[in-house]
């Protein structure tokens, strides 16, 4: 299943991912984050597979704007933000 992007404007910005980012549709999530700016949320407790792309494109858009992390505890992709660092740069926070 490759991911769904959506962005929400109301509120904070937010950018939710469903589904699995990869090397085929990270360009996407880049082009997402983007669209809304430098402070963004990224909804990832509906993700289900993140790898060293999504990571590279969450990496460079922490390195140079505002980035909250939404993770599902005990999910797929908590490890591996975690393990990447990224918790370092970004704010993290639990749904």
């Amino acid at each position: 299943m490759t991911a769904k992007f959506t962005v929400l404007r109301e509120g904070a910005p937010t950018v939710v991912v469903v589904g699995e980012v990869d090397f085929a549709n990270a360009t996407e999530l880049g082009a997402a984050l983007a669209e809304v700016g430098d402070r963004v949320v990224v909804e990832l407790s509906q993700t289900s597979y993140l790898d060293s792309a999504g990571l590279r494109v969450l990496f460079a858009h922490a390195r140079r704007s505002a980035l909250e992390l939404v993770l599902r505890r005990g999910g797929p992709v908590e490890q591996v933000v975690e393990l990447s660092g990224l918790t370092e740069l970004a704010a993290v926070r639990y749904s």
